[in-house]
């Protein structure tokens, strides 16, 4: 049964007033129930309507509130949206206080309307929806209110701006906001507006994976707004001005809590950055002789030069950082080591660094011209020397297997192969990496896989694959890919590189204070605090996601630094309003079919001007070349500016 009483989201109308249903259009929501531990939802408003769990919730001083937060977030550049929600928030503050006419309710229909239609971007198309919708069904409320003259006391309400592209991405950027601040040529302050939870920038806008991208409501027109290059542009422009502009504004007593963090990668530095901002003082131990994890060590020059990256590292040693380098956990520092040095808490953020095995004969004999794919990549971005073949096989379909492949060109590999088990349209790496690869003449072997390596005099002189068709569907979604029987072939070649994955050293775990490990042999930790099952230790990265992306690392190193605030100050680690708002948001947003019916379709999007393959083949230097300022500029000018409002009604 459904605790929903009624309902209107995007036309799709649920009304359980007296009849009981099956839970249907607003699943995800009636699943949800509970804000906060004990604290139950009693209807929510947004963008498309809004839903009511307690029919003892004021509807009417709900709008109220709704508007205000509308109003408050108009930007003012077309008159529609900044006089009419200025309007229609008056007149339901005047209804909320006993003091509407009858006059009001046509009034605010009208200019519901007016700046549903006239609106030049998408928080004005949407901000009239909700209170359209309680005009459409419960008018009656309203004309009670007015007749009756009172004062309606003020509700509990959280509310929340957001934008699909906002949820879509980790960090949660506030992305609509720094666009808009390069499209108005104010370049500062939309560095500014990235650098609140972003400090690497530049190193986001080259090698991100884009997930605001795909959730990019420009993509149902034409094209998505190039979001990522738009960072880098900013962040290219503005670089030098970040140096100035952050160091002097952070200060630390020297009587502060000292928090340890075990890692210098992206989740470790940017928890560095963000806890330095928040007053606390920050060692890092980094097992290496340089920050940056595997966006130092893992991703190729052509892509992230490491200038760029170590240019915003600088800025967070710059704040304060203490960093201290060649001290591996487990071998020359302790989690007991750093509780007795009086560290006030520790961050675990030791990445996935052992690359995994093909799991097939040959292998464990380590023959000459065999490299698993992680190590090839640091040797690569170390400039250690590589005795490089005439003919490589990199086995993989992720980005490490295309920056394999892609590095091993560049070392002068004559011939590259990449074989994938699955398709082409499986394949998890970035399609444009998968792209630009082919495009340098990395031949693609698909619904193939490795079954031994053929080795003579302890030399690599091919590898047998097999065949493969796809299946039933596996854990994951994806159709299984079954060997065919007989269909075993040989690749010729002296170079074999593994790229499948990557697992976690967890044997550096170890001790009184030693979090517990899952059983995907990753370190246990809450997945939205990031606690462990040890007081005062929190995980994060890699080591508990598994290998994922830079900008999920980056994520949990800002989402543990609130947690690890909160415990130095409160003793405790709650969930944070803005991740409960958050909730809220995807159940609705899962239960919408989200068009976009807006002119101005068939704006291609800027595309970043490359170097071309004879030029980039032959060496390190970087493929992608940024934005132009105008270019810069009409890209911008193609955000919808897909603001969403919510606000949440809950008891006290």
């Amino acid at each position: 049964m459904s605790n929903i009483v009624f309902g209107c989201w995007e036309d799709h109308v649920l009304d359980n007033r007296g009849n009981g249903h099956e839970p249907g259009e607003f699943k995800n929501l009636e699943q949800l129930g509970e804000f906060d531990t004990g604290v139950r939802i009693r209807a929510v408003m947004g963008w498309d309507g809004f839903i009511v769990m307690d029919e003892g919730v004021d509807l009417i001083d709900m709008a109220r509130a709704y508007m205000d937060v509308v109003q408050g977030e108009s930007c003012g550049k077309c008159v529609p949206c900044r006089m009419g929600t200025r309007v229609a928030a008056d007149i339901l503050t005047r209804i909320a206080d006993g003091k509407g006419s009858e006059d009001d309710l046509e009034t605010l229909r009208r200019v519901g309307q007016l700046v549903r239609d006239g609106s030049m971007c998408e928080l004005g198309h949407t901000a009239m929806n909700a209170v359209l919708a309680l005009l459409d069904h419960h008018e009656d409320l309203f004309r009670e209110a007015i007749v009756r003259g009172e004062h309606r006391p003020r509700g509990t309400y959280h509310t929340k701006v957001t934008a699909p592209c906002i949820e879509a991405c980790p960090e949660r950027l506030d992305i609509p906001r720094y666009i808009e601040f390069i499209k108005s040529g104010r370049y500062t302050e939309s560095l500014e507006v990235i650098q609140e939870k972003n400090p690497l920038a530049s190193v986001c806008g080259r090698v991100c994976v884009r997930f605001c991208e795909f959730a990019c409501r420009r993509g149902k027109l034409d094209d998505p707004v190039n979001i990522k290059h738009l960072k880098r542009f900013v962040s290219d422009v503005e670089r030098d001005a970040a140096v100035k502009r952050i160091e002097p504004h952070v200060t630390i007593a020297p009587d502060a809590p000292r928090v340890a963090i075990i890692g210098a990668g992206p989740a470790g530095m940017t928890a560095a950055y963000h806890l330095l901002r928040k007053g606390y003082r920050v060692e890092i131990f980094e097992a290496f002789d340089e920050p940056g994890g595997m966006a130092a060590l893992g991703i190729p020059d052509y892509r992230l030069p490491r200038e760029v990256l170590r240019t915003e590292l600088d800025i967070i040693t710059g704040m304060g950082a203490a960093i201290h380098y060649g001290h591996v956990l487990g071998r020359d520092v302790t989690l007991e080591d750093l509780k007795a040095q009086g560290f006030s808490a520790v961050f675990v953020a030791i990445g996935a660094q052992l690359g995994s095995k093909l799991g097939i004969a040959g292998e464990d004999e380590n023959p000459i011209g065999y490299f698993p794919g992680v190590e090839f990549l640091r040797k690569v971005n170390r400039n250690e020397p590589i005795a490089v073949g005439h003919e490589a096989v990199v086995v993989g379909g992720g980005n490490v297997a295309m920056d394999c492949a892609r590095s091993a060109l560049r070392l002068g590999v004559a011939k590259v192969h990449l074989v994938y088990r699955r398709t082409r349209d499986e394949m998890p790496a970035d399609k444009v990496e998968v792209h630009d690869a082919e495009e340098e003449g990395v031949e693609y072997h698909f619904l193939a896989n490795p079954t031994r390596l053929v080795i003579e005099e302890s030399r690599i002189t091919g590898v047998e694959c097999v065949r493969m068709e796809l299946g039933a569907p596996d854990a994951s979604g994806r159709r299984r890919p079954v060997a065919v029987e007989g269909s075993e072939f040989v690749i010729p070649c002296d170079m074999v590189i593994p790229a499948i994955g990557q697992k976690v050293d967890t044997s550096c775990l170890d001790g009184e204070y030693a979090p517990e490990v899952s059983r995907w042999g990753t370190v246990a930790a809450n997945a939205e605090t990031l606690t462990t099952s040890v007081d005062g230790i929190f995980a994060g990265g890699d080591c508990v996601s598994g290998p994922a992306t830079l900008i999920e690392a980056m994520a949990a190193g800002f989402r543990v630094s609130h947690s690890i605030d909160q415990y130095l100050r409160e003793g405790q680690v709650t969930l944070t309003e803005d991740e409960r708002m958050s909730r809220v948001f995807r159940a609705l947003a899962k239960d919408e079919a989200d068009a976009v019916d807006r002119l101005g379709a068939g704006e291609q999007r800027v595309e970043l001007p490359m170097r071309t393959v004879a030029e980039r083949v032959d060496d390190f230097d970087e493929v992608e070349m940024g934005l132009s300022p105008e270019d810069a500029l009409l890209e911008a000018d193609r955000c919808l500016r897909c603001y969403r409002i919510l606000l949440v009604a809950t008891e006290e």
